[in-house]
């Protein structure tokens, strides 16, 4: 039996490229194709508030997240602060939330923020403990098949001033997540076994990145072919990639091409657009 597919377009809320009002631009670039796909409401924004100050520098675009009605979560990159033990994670990524939550307090609105996605997908006991205890339940790192080195930092020119370092950078950051299938759907864990694909238990519930930045085809074909009964595709995208690096202008080009992946999964897997906060009451086996 072919499987159900549940379709996630995740975007994490990193402003890298370009002026205020260029990142702006891509910002509404990305939300118009949303748009004109008839997916508003239904995708997730992980929201990068220590190193962009949505709240003070782009408070009307998030507003307007907020009142269409996606889901809004918290993306902090612990690794461009160097924030990798659990007492300077918890400050950051506790500091961010407040500041998320204080902000949707003043202007009267409410989100549940309980998704996190960590920087660089990286993972650690020490930043899933401190998830835990700052209240999170579901997060989106693990990235199977895959092994990588990163770190962002920022120590380059306008307009892209960002760069990942690589395996030659000593501070970089290695994550191997070969072990885990891309067939795997999301899983409950704790603070210490986020790669255990089959376990059931536990406070947070991890959710698979199947591609970044674009939809990489042979890729979402492999998990649609053997995630059994149902299928949770996961693209993680980031405004950025809807400008161009050499000016920070938004590039017709990416954002035609960013357009074009999203119809080739809706016109091969027919999936249900979902935001991070339902993927609990979809799972299999869930009473919801």
């Amino acid at each position: 039996m072919e499987s159900k597919a549940n379709f996630l377009v995740t975007v994490d809320g990193d402003l890298r490229v370009g002026t205020l009002e260029q990142q702006e631009a891509g910002i509404r670039a990305i939300r118009q194709v949303h748009s004109d796909m008839g997916i508003l409401g239904r995708t997730t924004w992980m929201i990068n508030e220590i190193d962009f100050d949505w709240t003070g520098q782009h408070g009307r675009a998030l507003l307007e997240i907020v009142d269409s009605g996606e889901c809004l979560g918290v993306h902090d990159h612990q690794d461009t602060h160097y924030a990798e033990t659990y007492t300077k994670a918890f400050d950051l990524m506790g500091r961010s939330r407040r500041r998320l939550a204080a902000f949707l307090e003043a202007t009267g609105r409410s989100a549940a923020l309980t998704a996190h996605r960590n920087g660089c997908a990286i993972q650690s006991e020490p930043l899933y403990q401190a998830a835990i205890d700052l209240g999170y339940t579901i997060v989106s790192d693990a990235w199977p098949g895959v092994r990588w080195y990163a770190r962002m930092v920022r120590d380059g020119l306008p307009p892209s001033c960002w760069r990942r370092m690589g395996e030659s950078d000593p501070d970089a950051i290695l994550m191997d997540n070969r072990l885990v299938p891309l067939s795997a759907i999301p899983w409950r864990h704790g603070p210490c076994n986020w790669l255990d694909f089959e376990s059931r238990e536990g406070p947070l519930l991890q959710v698979p990145i199947t591609c970044m930045p674009l939809v990489d085809r042979g890729r979402m074909e492999s998990a649609f072919a053997n995630s059994g009964s149902t299928a949770f595709l996961v693209l993680d995208t980031h405004p950025y990639d809807m400008q161009d690096p050499a000016t920070g202008e938004v590039s017709p080009e990416r954002v035609s091409e960013y357009r074009r992946s999203l119809e080739w999964v809706r016109d091969r897997f027919q999936p249900a657009f979902i935001r991070l906060d339902q993927v609990p009451e979809l799972l299999p086996g869930s009473s919801g």
